[in-house]
């Protein structure tokens, strides 16, 4: 599993995080989480702000490296 977060977003509190990753842990998968410093949620979207809400936030370094992050995984993951 590949997962990508942002530190800064509020709709995930970071004990919900730990948690996440413990279970993850305790259920012996294998799994990367790229958390992005500073980082709101929808950090992917370039109209992330239209919406007039503080906890959505684009960030076009986060949205590169994301990116770029998954395209790796999906070429290991599917390739031959």
């Amino acid at each position: 599993m590949l997962m990508a977060h942002g530190s800064a977003d509020p709709f995930v509190a970071r004990e919900l995080v730990s948690k996440f990753q413990q279970t993850l842990d305790e259920a012996g998968a294998s799994w990367t989480m790229n958390i992005y410093g500073n980082v709101r949620h929808s950090f992917t979207n370039p109209g992330a702000g239209k919406y007039g809400m503080e906890a959505l936030k684009y960030d076009a370094y986060a949205d590169k490296h994301s990116w770029k992050a998954m395209l790796d995984f999906f070429r290991e993951i599917f390739q031959p």
